[in-house]
């Protein structure tokens, strides 16, 4: 929540009246929310947890219920990238450090809160994964077999909970327009990439109750690009 696209996330969100729990990740520039909790502050909650760990997942989702009293909906964004390999020069620890924050991460918030959505007979849950994970894997295969695998969780969650009230869906940003990736690509076209808030918008859609027909979709947000 403290990334380019995470306080976009979280903008949105209070903007349209939600109360809205942010987990800070050690790593973190520890003002990133600043100007938020400024405009917010009664309705922004944030707090420091590991979600890569089973211990890390299930205390977030039980602070976020301790705080707001329920959890309506997940906005998941967390997430990692390498490449710049074919598949046989990939070593296996950067196909594992792929799997950890693109499907492992996913896999465990979903399951800490899944149980809190069911008992409240709804919930939303939205998930980041890439246009990589459909179209030009070439060169980055560990990112976007992980990437893929995210969808296919969607999938399972929309299958098996949809009937229980939890709706799954995922977008597949290409590349998102902020200036680490402007300095990683400064002859790109910059104005044919997405802004985080285009995608912010996106993501709030798809947890209101507006898009309760959709379940299960993997959603493509890179525009023009």
């Amino acid at each position: 929540g403290a990334g380019n696209l995470g306080r976009a996330v979280a903008a949105v969100f209070l903007e349209g009246g939600a109360k809205v729990a942010v987990p800070i990740y050690k790593t973190d520039h520890a003002g990133a929310l600043d100007p938020l909790r400024q405009t917010y502050a009664d309705r922004l909650h944030t707090f420091a947890l590991d979600l890569t760990t089973e211990r890390g997942a299930e205390q977030a989702v039980g602070q976020v219920v301790e705080w707001g009293g329920r959890i309506d909906g997940l906005a998941h964004l967390i997430g990692g990238y390498a490449g710049g390999r074919t598949l046989v020069d990939t070593p296996m620890d950067e196909v594992e450090g792929m799997l950890a924050p693109n499907v492992k991460t996913p896999w465990l918030m979903a399951r800490f809160a899944l149980p809190r959505m069911v008992a409240q007979g709804e919930g939303t849950m939205v998930f980041v994964s890439s246009r990589a994970a459909q179209q030009g894997r070439s060169g980055h295969g560990a990112y976007a077999v992980s990437k893929s695998a995210l969808i296919t969780l969607v999938e399972v969650i929309a299958e098996e909970y949809g009937p229980m009230g939890v709706r799954a869906n995922v977008v597949l940003p290409g590349t998102i327009d902020t200036p680490a990736n402007r300095q990683a690509s400064p002859k790109a076209e910059h104005a044919l990439w997405t802004r985080p808030e285009e995608i912010a918008r996106v993501i709030a859609f798809l947890s209101s109750r507006g898009s309760s027909a959709v379940n299960g979709g993997a959603v493509p947000v890179y525009g023009r690009s």
